[in-house]
């Protein structure tokens, strides 16, 4: 399809009134959305180590590390991921970091395949899906490129869409990504490395060029793969505009999900995302609004970041719209924010109509067994207390990933979630209000059938107000 026809069919797209449904009947825009229960790919995404309850201080990201430490994480993840209703983990580091190996095979040694096959086999006893995070024609071939140039004419770390030997290369590994391991599915990523820009690749706009890559993908994987769940990440990819809408409804003829990496902040025409999902054939969805991104290098008491109120939000208006599929980031558990918004998110996938704040209710009875509804009660006014103290000075609606330290790294870094976001008068307001909350926290210790949670949650606080200083 022509450039301008593509901008003529989004431009008509965005003006219908009449779109079509999943089943290829037609249904109208004033339809009313979020007539199922619950959402059907409540998923958790992240790198292989980001739930651990141990850094990796000196491992360069992303760490690869699997031992036992962690595969007891994850099983104590699994049976809380059960409890709570998910039901897929797609998890990027299976096998490679950031290059595959020229032969692809060698990356999985004996001892590390076993441990792989033990974290699958956990996750399937309780009854959790396991995709594996793939990179569609980048984001792990730099070995690859360095050795075969002419496959990536524009980047060192994407090939060109262009280049059959470039197929041969994704085929290869595709192949490899399904055979090693008992995998359920995948979940794809192509623009967090960028694209080729040569001559033949450029006459597609951005959003056509990553629909022709993941459709091929698709295709191959359901022909050669049947029966696998496929779902597409827009991670890196701008959407949000009319233009974008035939590449994205080409994705969900062939893909089971697709996620929207920014939410809200990419959809700002009026009712866009709702019409947008109507005319998809697959589920679409989010990362469920802000993530506080998992720091590989911190200790898990440094930070303390709840976003519960934004995650209630966020899944009540996605599910509204007709969002039916999530990639919700790892959260640590070790840290009690994280584990909060984790209850939350889970509960929140499952019955996004009732609300977030009935759903916070049960999680904090839950996670801290307080002794009585005034003390239930105190913990989430002082919790809704410490989210709203940071996000009030970030955009409304704000939605992705905050980093709390430098992602890329190899030793613990600064808090740039603090230094980078915030002024320094809205540093000052920040610490203030987590001073004034530590005491109530602290009367609450006696008030729990969980007082180390309380205690951890005092200890967190305390990090922040020292890396505010």
């Amino acid at each position: 399809m022509l450039r301008r026809d593509i901008l003529k069919a989004g431009a008509a797209w965005l003006g219908s009134r009449c779109l079509p449904a999943h089943n290829g009947a037609l249904c109208t825009a004033a339809s009313p959305a979020g007539s199922d229960v619950g959402f059907r790919h409540r998923g958790y995404l992240g790198w292989i180590t980001d739930l651990s309850s141990q850094p990796d201080p000196h491992a360069a990201w992303p760490s690869m590390r699997l031992d036992d430490r962690l595969l007891e994480d994850y099983r104590r993840q699994y049976e809380l991921l059960a409890r709570l209703g998910f039901n897929e983990i797609s998890i990027w580091g299976l096998y490679v970091s950031d290059a595959w190996p020229l032969d692809i095979t060698s990356c999985v040694p004996p001892e590390r395949g076993r441990r792989v096959e033990k974290l699958i086999e956990a996750a399937h006893r309780h009854g959790i899906k396991v995709l594996s995070g793939l990179g569609v024609y980048s984001w792990g071939f730099r070995e690859i490129i360095k050795a075969h140039p002419k496959l990536a004419p524009t980047s060192p770390y994407a090939m060109c869409a262009s280049d059959p030997d470039a197929w041969l290369w994704m085929e290869k590994v595709i192949d490899f990504v399904f055979s090693r391991f008992p995998i359920d599915g995948v979940s794809m990523q192509s623009a967090d490395q960028g694209r080729c820009e040569c001559p033949k690749c450029s006459e597609y706009s951005t959003a056509e060029y990553h629909a022709l890559i993941n459709v091929r993908v698709s295709e191959y994987i359901r022909a050669q793969w049947s029966g696998k769940i496929i779902g597409v990440n827009s991670w890196g990819l701008p959407l949000g505009d009319e233009a974008s809408v035939p590449s994205l409804q080409k994705i969900g003829k062939m893909a089971d999900y697709f996620i929207d990496a920014r939410g809200a902040q990419q959809w700002e025409h009026e009712g866009l995302r709702r019409r947008l999902i109507a005319s998809m054939a697959c589920d679409f969805g989010t990362i469920g609004g802000p993530q506080v991104e998992p720091p590989q290098h911190w200790r898990r008491d440094r930070w303390f970041l709840p976003t519960l109120r934004r995650t209630g939000e966020h899944i009540a208006a996605l599910a509204a719209d007709g969002g039916r599929a999530c990639e919700y980031f790892f959260h640590i558990i070790a840290n009690p924010g994280d584990e909060i918004c984790l209850r939350l998110a889970g509960k929140m996938l499952n019955a996004p109509r009732v609300a977030w704040q009935k759903h916070l209710h049960e999680a904090v009875e839950e996670m801290f067994e307080p002794r009585n509804e005034q003390a239930t009660g105190e913990i989430t006014r002082l919790l809704l207390r410490c989210e709203e103290a940071y996000f009030k000075y970030l955009p409304s609606n704000i939605s992705g990933t905050i980093s709390l330290e430098p992602l890329v790294g190899d030793r613990p870094g600064p808090p740039i979630y603090l230094t980078e976001r915030l002024t320094a008068d809205q540093r000052s307001g920040y610490g203030a209000e987590l001073e004034a909350v530590v005491p109530g926290f602290e009367r609450l210790v006696a008030e729990v059938g969980q007082p180390e949670k309380i205690r951890t949650t005092i200890a967190c606080l305390k990090s922040v107000l020292a890396d505010l200083r």
